[in-house]
């Protein structure tokens, strides 16, 4: 057995026999006579869903929004005492989209 004196190597290591690199992501490219359809990138759609929802709310009345309530759930939140019952969460949630 050969002790190796390379610096590049931490106790315990070998050295290896292959030498292997990483290289950034690829980007594919298309080109212009194919035509794709365009799709929306998770960022976009999730804006869209952000503004479709501030645009639902802001369309509601203010006074359908229970004030007490809200600083009721923002101070269990702070308390760390807000907890969920994922069980009936799951079975609303199954119930809603089997609609």
């Amino acid at each position: 057995m050969a002790i190796s004196s390379n610096p590049a190597l931490k106790p315990g290591q070998m050295p290896s026999t292959q030498r292997m690199t990483m290289t950034q992501p690829q980007k594919k490219t298309i080109p212009a006579k194919e035509s794709v359809a365009p799709t929306d990138a998770a960022d976009d759609v999730t804006q869209q869903g952000l503004q479709t929802a501030q645009q639902s709310l802001n369309a509601e009345p203010t006074d359908a929004v229970d004030a007490d309530r809200v600083a009721a759930m923002q101070a269990l939140i702070a308390a760390g005492e807000f907890t969920v019952d994922t069980d009936a969460l799951a079975d609303s949630m199954l119930s809603f989209f089997q609609k």
